[in-house]
């Protein structure tokens, strides 16, 4: 036996051809030019997954698989693809975005989304394909916390919004549409945002993402940014009143509180009298943070570190005076001023008797502000 390769034309349409393999016996040359039955191909070994496609063309039922462009018109307005099946796909490549179109050659190894028409032909579609590929690859990120995709937000429905992730509509409750409850749905529509997957509806047969998931993937990071820029005033709006303060949003994804004691006069006035109103923008420092998700925010200006600049003005060799405030197995801690002390290690005493009170005159070693270190010898 050898394999021969033959041409089957399936129509009168002589764009609806098939080439196929099969196993035929040494002398023997095969041709053909009417439709084979699966059941007839069978016979010359051709192998199962291909005889599965034309069952699932037969059955009108879309499905994806590979193919190869085997013929493109001159005008490029149609293409026949081989996909391994008695039938041969035609695409109309006029419903197919341009950018597609200019890659393809004659040969190309592509994905098809195949499908019946109602007049029997069978339609390939590049572009449903890669609408498929896309949409297992959102479907495989559910869950994940580590995978985002953008899309933008194209219509406000009830219960929520219908989102576009590369070309895949998918559906974000309203409730997840920010860190915290909106003020106004309309403000997302026609906006890019970020979102994660986080489940399938079979009842709406879509994608649920959220904006929200991926927000606070985001605070542990820019908590770490206003960290380094605590001191910076920051504008945000208003999320939410109560009688001991303003919640506020701000860069994006945190929020603090402003209590009432840390509000400005004009603000305490308008907290009293009801006037605040969710979306208000209002501005403030950033008093403390305590953890990722409790802030304590302050209209009276920024934080006052009494560390700051004090690698300025207390530098190695300097030497000064201080005052004992503490002995311990390991030293004597010596304060150079309110709130700023300093270690003299017991390896430095010199055997000199101290006494907590005593003022006595120390030189500097090392200044450390972030740790709130400094190091000092006895003189």
């Amino acid at each position: 036996m050898i394999e021969q390769e033959i041409t089957i034309q399936l129509s009168d349409d002589p764009f609806d051809t098939k080439k196929v393999k099969v196993q035929v016996p040494h002398g023997v040359k095969l041709m053909c030019n009417e439709a084979y039955a699966p059941e007839v191909l069978a016979m010359y070994g051709v192998n199962d997954a291909t005889l599965s496609k034309a069952k699932l063309t037969e059955d009108q039922v879309a499905y994806t698989t590979r193919g190869e462009i085997s013929f493109i018109s001159e005008d490029k307005t149609r293409a026949l693809v081989d996909i391994h099946s008695k039938h041969t796909a035609y695409c109309i490549l006029t419903k197919e975005p341009d950018y597609i179109v200019e890659q393809l050659k004659v040969g190309m190894e592509i994905d098809v989304k195949i499908k019946t028409a109602k007049n029997g032909d069978v339609l390939a579609s590049i572009s449903d394909a890669m609408m498929e590929v896309k949409l297992k690859e959102i479907k495989d990120a559910i869950g994940n916390s580590s995978i985002g995709f953008t899309g933008i937000v194209k219509e406000l429905i009830h219960g929520g919004y219908w989102v576009d992730v590369a070309g895949i509509k998918c559906f974000m409750p309203g409730s997840l549409g920010g860190v915290n409850k909106l003020h106004d749905f309309n403000v997302l529509v026609g906006k890019e945002i970020v979102v994660m997957p986080i489940t399938f509806s079979k009842e709406k047969d879509t994608v649920v993402v959220s904006h929200r998931e991926y927000l606070r993937t985001m605070i542990p990071s820019t908590i770490e940014k206003l960290k380094e820029s605590i001191k910076e005033e920051r504008v945000g709006f208003v999320t939410g009143t109560t009688k001991f303060g303003v919640f506020a949003e701000f860069d994006e994804c945190l929020t603090g509180l402003i209590p009432k004691a840390e509000l400005n006069p004009q603000h305490i006035e308008a907290l009293e009298s009801q006037q605040i109103k969710p979306g208000d923008s209002i501005s403030f420092w950033t008093k403390e943070i305590i953890s990722d998700r409790k802030i304590i925010l302050s209209q009276l200006g920024p934080k006052v570190d009494i560390w700051d600049g004090i690698d300025e003005k207390y530098k190695p060799m300097m030497v000064t005076e201080g005052k004992v405030t503490k002995l311990t197995a390991y030293g004597a801690f010596v304060e150079l001023e309110k709130g700023i002390s300093g270690l003299v290690h017991k390896s430095k005493l010199k055997n000199r008797e101290i006494a907590k009170g005593d003022r006595i005159n120390v030189k500097i070693g090392s200044v450390n502000v972030s740790d709130r270190k400094i190091t000092m010898n006895i003189v």
